[in-house]
């Protein structure tokens, strides 16, 4: 049988009191998603580690981003003051029309975690989350 899944992701980073700093989603192309009364901007990025297994515990996730200004400046700002990333991962049909979001996307992944390190190079910037 065809598995017909698509995969939109959402990054948040927020202080612990619920100040949203960013609001990314990387699926709709040069689109505002809002989710949960949130409007998520398009901003490509992806992430791996526990959002790519059902492991548990003290884990790690991995960002991976273009190293624009915005970029740079919204993980240094979270890592020097403790805000908080947190990333969820949807799955849907993708037979369905995707020009919107759907509003029976199934949660299949989600991380809550500080920036612990980053490294990067010109035009990439690799973000660990734990």
């Amino acid at each position: 049988m065809a598995r017909f899944a698509a995969q939109s992701q959402y990054l948040r980073i927020y202080t612990s009191g619920g100040s949203d700093h960013h609001l990314w989603q990387n699926f709709y192309v040069n689109q505002t998603v809002t989710l949960s009364s949130k409007s998520y901007r398009y901003f490509p990025f992806m992430w791996g580690g526990v959002g790519e297994s059902s492991a548990i515990g003290e884990q790690t996730v991995e960002l991976t981003l273009p190293a624009t200004s915005l970029v740079i400046s919204a993980f240094e700002d979270a890592f020097a003051s403790k805000h908080l990333c947190e990333l969820i991962t949807y799955e849907f049909d993708y037979r369905i029309n995707i020009d919107l979001p759907i509003l029976n996307q199934t949660e299949i992944g989600r991380f809550t975690g500080f920036v612990s390190s980053m490294s990067g190079s010109l035009t990439e910037l690799s973000v660990e989350l734990g």
